[in-house]
């Protein structure tokens, strides 16, 4: 329950919106102070929750997807550019795992670094175009995705998903899939006057990104603009700053609204950055409720939810050297000591799995590279 929360469906933060919009300097990301056994990187998503299990399974050193340009994750280890997503995260531990000597993260500038992270965070379930069992996402949590759009606006607040049987009906009906297969363009105001709609997309290798394009039944070639390099609308995940106009819609993580406006009572330095928006319904159902405190919560059976997953190197899980143990009893079971850790997965926003938590046989993909 989180009593602290400022739940904004519908009411601006004023103060904050106004601090970014005049260009303040806004507090730092956390990192990791000082080494950990434990080093990993990847998902905007699960960062700061991460962050938060951090502070009691304090083996983890969990890098953030967005602050300096590079990081450093271990004693003497190389310098090399901060993984800014869930692809990038899974390529990352993947070229630390090169054990071939022929695995890279391209994103590193052709650094070797070999070594110098022990996990991945990913939003995102494993791709299946990497069939193979060298990885497993291990599952620890359930968030939720609707859409967000500028609180200011008259973008309708409850939209539905849609389905591709859908698709040869004329005229296009007002769903997700049409506005972001550019079926559906613009809708009208409270004046009945049009406006025009700009669906914006997370960046390229985020987990968000795949996921909301799988919801919606969509692949980067049928989404509207030009997806084989950038639609144009690209924007950093979970960052309501940069919906600005009454046409404005993106994706949005509710764990992460959550975590966001809850920032003032939690543990680690979750960024406020929010801006001024405002979440939808997906067919009729709400993204988040009112607990009996006063509080508020992810709403679990909200139609558009996934898993969230920290990925380790599945040789690992049955190694018998003192890091490899280390590594198993963290992540693997529901007895490690990520799911013993539910009080704070529910205070960062997201909802706890049960028995799902720390499954290490299910979701298995090849090194990404």
């Amino acid at each position: 329950m989180l009593n602290k929360t400022k739940l904004r469906l519908g009411v601006v933060a004023a103060a904050a919106a106004a601090t970014l919009a005049f260009g303040a300097a806004a507090p730092a990301y956390a990192d990791p102070i000082g080494f950990k056994p434990l080093n990993g990187a990847g998902s905007d998503t699960t960062q700061d929750v991460v962050d938060g299990v951090a502070t009691v399974v304090t083996s983890i050193g969990s890098w953030d997807a967005i602050g300096s340009a590079t990081i450093q994750t271990t004693s003497g280890g190389a310098t090399f550019n901060r993984p800014n997503g869930s692809t990038q995260g899974v390529q990352a531990l993947s070229a630390s795992i090169n054990n071939t000597g022929t695995r890279t993260f391209p994103a590193s500038g052709g650094v070797s670094i070999t070594g110098q992270l022990d996990f991945a965070r990913s939003s995102s379930a494993p791709s299946g175009s990497f069939v193979g069992t060298d990885l497993t996402f291990v599952p620890f949590a359930r968030d939720a995705v609707t859409y967000a759009v500028s609180q200011a606006s008259d973008f309708p607040r409850d939209i539905a998903l849609g389905s591709a049987s859908q698709d040869a009906v004329s005229p296009a009906p007002f769903t997700l899939r049409n506005i972001y297969r550019g079926a559906v363009t613009t809708y009208a105001d409270g004046d009945f006057n049009a406006v025009t709609i700009r669906p914006i997309i997370p960046q390229s290798g985020s987990g968000t990104r795949s996921f909301w394009l799988s919801a919606l039944g969509l692949t980067e070639a049928t989404i509207v603009g030009t997806p084989t390099t950038d639609i144009g609308n690209t924007a950093q995940e979970h960052t309501g700053t940069y919906i600005k106009n009454a046409g404005d819609i993106a994706p949005f993580s509710i764990a992460q609204y959550i975590a966001q406006g809850n920032h003032g009572a939690l543990p680690t330095n979750v960024i406020e950055r929010r801006g001024n928006i405002a979440l939808g319904n997906v067919d009729t159902v709400k993204p988040i409720l009112l607990t009996a405190g006063g509080g508020v919560e992810l709403n679990t059976a909200f139609p558009i939810n996934r898993l969230v997953f920290n990925v380790v190197q599945t040789s690992r899980l049955a190694g018998t050297s003192t890091a490899d143990t280390l590594l198993r009893n963290t992540f693997s079971g529901t007895t490690s000591s990520v799911c013993a850790a539910s009080a704070q997965i529910k205070q960062f926003g997201f909802g706890t799995i049960g028995s799902l938590c720390g499954n290490t046989t299910t979701y298995k993909q090849a090194f990404r590279y």
